[in-house]
């Protein structure tokens, strides 16, 4: 059974911030929370309604990165690696 549309789309944003680290630290070998909320902030505004209704329309994808982002917020300099570990908990 494929997967649904809005958990590819939650999968993806997930992989942006383990994934794409911006110029600056890419000596790194993880993400900050910081940098992750920055990218998360330009991924939101660049979504189409389309997308943002799909990823909406998950409530697991939802409270996962609700998670990510509070413990971010909350931990600035903790490595995304980190945030989803405590999130999927």
């Amino acid at each position: 059974m494929p997967m649904p549309r809005s958990a590819q789309l939650c999968l993806a944003l997930l992989a942006l911030g383990a994934t794409v680290l911006p110029a600056t630290v890419s000596a790194q070998a993880d993400m900050s929370c910081a940098d992750y909320l920055k990218a998360d902030a330009q991924m939101q505004a660049a979504m189409s309604p389309a997308d943002r209704a799909a990823v909406q329309s998950d409530p697991q994808a939802v409270d996962l990165g609700n998670k990510v982002r509070t413990y971010c917020k909350a931990n600035l300099k903790a490595p995304v690696s980190e945030a989803m570990s405590k999130a999927m908990q």
